[in-house]
């Protein structure tokens, strides 16, 4: 398999012809075989399981003979790196000098006690306006801890949309109507007594 130095699409067609991809892409220095194959498709070929069996050239415009396989190459750009905790502030670290514009790129890696109450504040304002939301957190918990003595069945009439959001409620959550029920009623009743 000869794959000139430019690892031009011509040379690339040519040794396709009679090399699987995987082969082919191993030759090639600075790509493996996914990012090859997109690179390929990239450039405007497929590859055609029937007659005329191989890759073929399915793109707009001029097939793109001459151009590298590394035109069409998109690299990912490299995962992020961790880096070490920053304990100074920015202002250690900007020289007072410097003007700041745009997007900085310097991130506070620790909260302040301000920053931390403020946080708390927010999520405390976010509970008391969703409140569902924590009931829904706890009710499996809370289902499980009923007793599973002695039970019996009661017929109880409810409104008609009442009872389609029950249903809705307790498919979406995966829990019996009967637990729900039992809970709700016992929530009640406790709150009667006290």
């Amino acid at each position: 398999m000869m794959i000139d130095e430019q690892a031009s699409i011509r040379s690339i067609i040519e040794a396709l012809k009679t090399n699987k991809a995987e082969a082919v892409a191993k030759e090639i220095d600075g790509i493996s075989q996914k990012p090859f194959l997109t690179a390929l498709k990239a450039a405007g070929y497929k590859y055609n399981t029937k007659a005329p069996l191989g890759w073929h050239y399915v793109g707009e415009g001029v097939e793109p003979l001459d151009k590298s396989i590394f035109d069409f190459h998109v690299k990912k750009s490299p995962s992020p790196r961790v880096h070490k905790p920053i304990t100074q502030s920015n202002t250690d670290i900007i020289p007072s000098n410097t003007q700041v514009t745009g997007v900085s790129h310097v991130v506070h890696q620790q909260f302040t006690s301000d920053e931390v109450g403020m946080i708390k504040e927010m999520l405390r304002s976010w509970q008391e306006a969703s409140p569902t939301i924590q009931v829904q957190g706890t009710l499996h918990d809370r289902i499980k801890q009923l007793p599973q003595g002695d039970k019996t069945r009661k017929t109880v009439v409810i409104d008609k949309d009442i009872g389609k959001q029950l249903d809705n409620f307790c498919q979406a959550e995966r829990v019996n109507k009967s637990d729900v029920l039992h809970l709700a009623l016992m929530d009640f009743l406790n709150k009667e007594d006290n």
